[in-house]
């Protein structure tokens, strides 16, 4: 009996009472550049490269737009998610934008010109996002543009400039 009068108690608690919807009021981007990073985790998604690395004690190397086409190259930007409340998780959307050209992996028949994939980050918590090269064929020289977007509408943009050296 009192396992179900507890049960009834629980059901008659709104869900959420207390909870707060997040609120995301802007991006503020502070760092761009060349970065260097250790590599925690490899997930496969389907993004061109056929995976997506999770990185850590990340340094920014160079601050540059200017992006040297070649293997072992890391750029993007660090950035702030503003809003409320503080330490609150939201799903982003992260969207590269590739050269003209576009990219092809080795082995298949795809052109891929644009890729994009959601992530959790956290309100208040400086991030990062960026690309690498981590084989010959992705270091297409060109313009490339790293997005950040949020529940349809763009909240952050860098372009980069790659360029054969």
């Amino acid at each position: 009996m009192r396992l179900v009068l507890s049960f009834a108690l629980m059901l008659s608690v709104p869900l959420g009472a207390h909870a707060q919807t997040a609120r995301i009021d802007r991006v503020d981007v502070f760092e761009y550049g060349i970065y260097q990073a250790e590599k925690t985790k490899q997930t496969d998604a389907g993004v061109v490269a056929g995976h997506l690395n999770t990185v850590e004690n990340i340094q920014n190397k160079e601050v540059t737009r200017n992006v040297p086409a070649r293997s072992g190259v890391r750029f993007g930007f660090r950035y702030k998610v503003i809003g409320e409340p503080d330490g609150a998780q939201v799903s982003m959307t992260v969207v590269h934008k590739f050269p003209k050209q576009g990219l092809r992996r080795p082995g298949t028949a795809e052109t891929v010109y644009r890729e994009e994939y959601v992530t959790t980050k956290m309100i208040g918590k400086e991030s990062y996002t960026g690309y690498h090269f981590e084989q010959n064929w992705e270091s297409i020289p060109g313009v490339w543009i790293l997005e950040l977007w949020y529940k349809g509408k763009k909240l952050a943009e860098q372009s980069f400039d790659v360029v054969k050296r």
